[in-house]
């Protein structure tokens, strides 16, 4: 429930592990600064649980670009490495289950593609060469397939089809473009008359196959969050979002399907009224986990976190009692509890609950935002990012028992040091109605 006094967070307080007294004869933190920032993404503990890939991206002021560059950290602690260096934007690391590969996305040659490379970045090979570029790609845990999302012409039978449509489009005098339907452009990118599809590709290479043909994106738009689709753990299967109300515009409602990942009919598996996204298996695969609104219409409704039996196709609501929104989660190892992230009172905790039910319990609290919740060792260690208001993005390892989080991270540490960032504060008023 929420507190009788009404928070109004002018400032978030620091934590005592991140905060550090302003260096004497610093420099204010302007807006040059706020450039020379590095700033960590998509943290990715190998299969092994030995080292973290992640991105780092820089801004170049003068070519107007931000860069994007692939770095592994032993989760034990060390020194981080860069590992890609051509190409603008090197990004998606996703290990192979041997722990030896790293998959990513690259548009070294001129386009986003899939690219396969060794551990330590060496021996880099390309793997798809599309006309509509790839991106959003995934391992499947076999380590047999690689799945992604390509923008297709939802009409094209083929490859060479879209190839064929882009190169008339770019040919064509006439950059007009008719509308018939609401939803035509998000912010500031318009709809380009292609559709976002699964596709699959074998690892060593192939033509790729279209898991979802027909007019809808798979997945469908999202403001931000974890993937609309995943790959069971036995690597047969593939569970994406998708909306199949007609008239889009008015409606918020998405639902989760399976399908072989070796092409076939969909499943649709859930049938609630409101949104259904962010589906994840858990390790042993007998369940999938979700995130679920009731209300139809209604964008702001709480984000419930639920629990599929994929045997009956019973879904259970684990936080039914929680009022605040589940944006992110991440299955323990054994499968039997869940660690999810809620924002509240100007940060984002993590708490942990049984699938079985019960009481939630906290696991990671504090004046900071929390993300990317991941293990390693067999569960003993988490890996998570977090960010306060006077600390970017960095690294953290802390012990699933409890104790001390370690610093994986200090991208930043050498910039922020000839800084003058205050302390922060947090200021509570009282509200007229008391609430």
């Amino acid at each position: 429930m929420l507190p009788a006094l009404c928070a109004i967070l002018l400032l978030a307080a620091l934590s005592a592990s991140t905060q550090s007294p302003a260096p004497l004869h610093s420099k204010p933190f302007d807006v040059n600064a706020l450039l020379q920032l590095s700033r960590i993404g998509d943290p990715q503990v190998s299969p092994n649980g030995e080292q973290v890939a992640f991105t780092v991206q820089t801004v170049d002021a003068g070519a107007n670009t931000k860069p994007v560059q692939i770095f592994v950290v032993p989760v034990h602690g060390g020194t981080p490495r860069q590992i890609t260096h051509e190409g603008s934007t090197n990004e998606r690391p996703r290990w192979m289950p041997d722990s030896r590969r790293i998959a990513f996305l690259s548009n070294r040659g001129g386009s986003s593609q899939v690219w396969m490379m060794d551990s330590d970045g060496a021996n880099p090979r390309q793997i798809t060469s599309l006309a509509t570029e790839a991106e959003g790609l995934l391992i499947s845990p076999d380590g047999k397939n690689i799945l992604f999302v390509s923008a297709v012409y939802p009409d094209c039978p083929d490859l060479a089809c879209n190839a064929a449509r882009l190169e008339a489009e770019k040919a064509s005098k006439v950059k007009a473009r008719i509308y018939t339907s609401l939803l035509y452009r998000h912010w500031a990118s318009w709809k380009s008359g292609r559709v976002k599809h699964l596709m699959v590709v074998p690892v060593e290479g192939g033509t790729p196959k279209d898991l979802t043909p027909g007019n809808r994106d798979v997945p469908p738009f999202s403001l931000g969050g974890p993937d609309d689709y995943a790959i069971s753990p036995d690597g047969t299967e593939v569970c994406y979002v998708t909306k199949t109300d007609p008239d889009l515009a008015l409606s918020t409602n998405s639902d989760l399907f399976t399908v072989p990942i070796e092409g076939g009919e969909p499943v649709k598996i859930t049938v609630s009224a409101g949104a259904d996204n962010s589906p994840s298996y858990s390790p042993d695969g007998k369940y999938i986990a979700y995130r679920a609104q009731e209300r139809a219409g209604y964008e702001s409704d709480r984000w419930r976190l639920i629990v599929m039996d994929r045997a009956s196709g019973a879904p259970t609501s684990l936080t039914e009692t929680l009022d605040r929104s589940v944006t992110a989660f991440t299955w323990a190892p054994d499968s039997t509890r869940i660690f999810y992230t809620i924002e509240d009172r100007g940060r984002t905790s993590v708490q942990m609950m049984s699938v079985s039910g019960g009481a939630a319990r906290s696991i990671i609290s504090g004046p900071a935002h929390v993300d990317d919740v991941q293990f390693a060792d067999g569960g003993k260690i988490m890996v998570y990012s977090q960010n306060s208001g006077s600390r970017p993005v960095e690294l953290y390892t802390v012990a699933s028992s409890g104790g001390a989080a370690v610093p994986l991270t200090r991208i930043n540490d050498a910039l922020l040091s000839r800084y003058g960032l205050p302390a922060f504060e947090e200021m509570w008023v009282q509200s007229p109605d008391g609430t």
